[in-house]
């Protein structure tokens, strides 16, 4: 159950986030050209696959490398045969030598938004991956998923080491650092509960901001009308210099798109945290 965040964790938070700053204003021009290519190439389309595409090629593709996020008494329960676990959070950054940038990577959650946050993580770091567009409950109700089903563990192989460059490896690890300073609070995990975001917009949190990335929203939550509009696609990033820095709730009617603008946020150096969908 998620808490309201103590006062020393917040503290603690913007004395790394400060730190941050200094450290990106000195180290910016690598780590943000490779967030600024990623922007000008992205598609969508590209990086999610649905549940039932998803167990299609792990049938049809041998090649495929499949990461299950969940935690690991679960992943040992039941997962989709030869997923290999690496728990959502800082095992990503520790295990990523482990994981072949010579083969397509397929990413699995609890929900679709961690599964997403994760495939941004990797893309960054030159991996060819996709989220699978559902949470685990759902997959694991598929009739075609059954027969993939398996228990125990999966072992890691000794792959070549990934070309991953010093700036994008730090900025992941810090990624992570500064999700364990938010653990068991309301923004735990980098997520945020619809009923949450509304309890911290009627309180009027004056350390919370909303920001929607939807260019429109036929059906805006309470919350919109004193929220930042940055519509998501190429060169949105040119705007986050006039972002406050304050706690940025990012919502928006595409899960991807807000789990990856929030992974873009964060190597840039500001709050973002996601509503969950």
């Amino acid at each position: 159950m998620k808490v309201r965040i103590k006062t020393i964790v917040l503290i603690l938070l913007s004395v790394f986030t400060a730190a941050t700053f200094c450290s990106c204003s000195e180290e910016k021009p690598p780590l943000e050209a490779s967030v600024v290519r990623f922007f000008e190439n992205f598609d969508k389309d590209a990086y999610r696959i649905g549940s039932e595409d998803f167990i299609y090629s792990v049938k049809a593709n041998p090649d495929v490398f499949i990461i299950d996020l969940r935690k690991a008494e679960d992943y040992e329960a039941e997962h989709i045969s030869y997923a290999r676990n690496i728990p959502w959070g800082m095992d990503l950054w520790a295990f990523i030598d482990r994981v072949p940038q010579s083969r397509p990577i397929l990413v699995y959650s609890y929900n679709k938004e961690e599964s997403f946050m994760a495939t941004a993580l990797l893309a960054l770091a030159g991996y060819s991956v996709k989220g699978v567009d559902a949470g685990w409950e759902e997959i694991a109700l598929l009739e075609s998923a059954k027969p993939m089903m398996t228990k125990g563990r999966e072992r890691f192989h000794q792959v070549p080491p990934p070309d991953i460059s010093e700036e994008v490896r730090l900025a992941i690890k810090r990624f992570f650092e500064e999700m364990d300073l938010l653990k068991d609070s309301m923004m735990d995990r980098y997520t945020v509960y619809p009923e949450d975001a509304l309890f911290m917009y009627e309180n009027k949190e004056e350390d919370k901001i909303f920001l929607c990335i939807d260019s429109e929203n036929a059906d805006p939550p309470p919350y919109f009308e004193q929220s930042i509009l940055i519509p998501f696609g190429p060169g949105m990033h040119l705007q986050f210099e006039n972002l406050p820095p304050l706690f940025l709730l990012v919502y928006g009617s595409d899960p991807l798109e807000a789990s990856f603008a929030v992974v873009w946020l964060r190597f840039f150096g500001y709050y973002g945290v996601l509503i969950q969908s």
